[in-house]
């Protein structure tokens, strides 16, 4: 007995793509930079220090001060000098009031008698603190004006290539459907 038989075939289509990637070149040159800077402006002013030297007590004590002062000096003294004669005096009348001391007491006063001692002081005491020294130092004035720096920039575009990427597609292999009506034999 003959059959008829049906047969399809089915091919599947493909497709095919092909890429190249996008690419980018860029360059940025540096820029222009410019920077100037001023010097500031500087002023100093100082005044000179007082100095002061008071050796109004050296001379004192060297007996050349003023003459005022020296006679002050002197004057000063006076009641003190007094004094030490009233006591000269009483110590001379203990002395020769002392019957039983077997010395004489006139030949005794009387060698102190002469004597140049001088209880007045014509001169100061010396000292290395006669000399006053007196220094007064005066402050510096001090202006400074500053002045800004001159910053100039001139920047660069950048340099940018761009090259597109690209996909190509394409059939690599067609569909198709084959249909096709055959015989068959059953018994063969």
């Amino acid at each position: 007995m003959n059959l008829l038989r049906l047969s399809i075939q089915q091919t599947l289509g493909q497709i095919g793509m092909q890429t190249q990637n996008a690419s980018a070149d860029m360059r940025s040159p540096r820029g222009q930079l410019s920077i100037e800077q001023h010097p500031a402006q500087m002023d100093f002013h100082s005044e000179p220090g007082e100095l002061r030297i008071d050796s109004s007590a050296a001379w004192a004590a060297l007996g050349s001060g003023p003459h005022m002062e020296w006679m002050n000096s002197i004057y000063s003294q006076a009641p003190g000098i007094a004094l030490q004669g009233i006591a000269r005096i009483v110590e001379n009348g203990n002395r020769m009031a002392q019957i039983h001391n077997p010395r004489n007491a006139f030949a005794e006063l009387a060698q102190n008698a002469f004597s140049n001692e001088s209880s007045v002081q014509y001169v100061g005491p010396a000292s290395n603190m006669n000399v006053k020294i007196q220094y007064e130092a005066k402050p510096a004035v001090t202006n400074i004006e500053a002045r800004k720096a001159d910053i100039q920039y001139t920047p660069m575009k950048p340099e940018i290539r761009y090259n597109p990427g690209r996909v190509d597609i394409y059939m690599r292999q067609m569909n198709s459907i084959d249909i096709q009506v055959t015989t068959y034999d059953w018994y063969k």
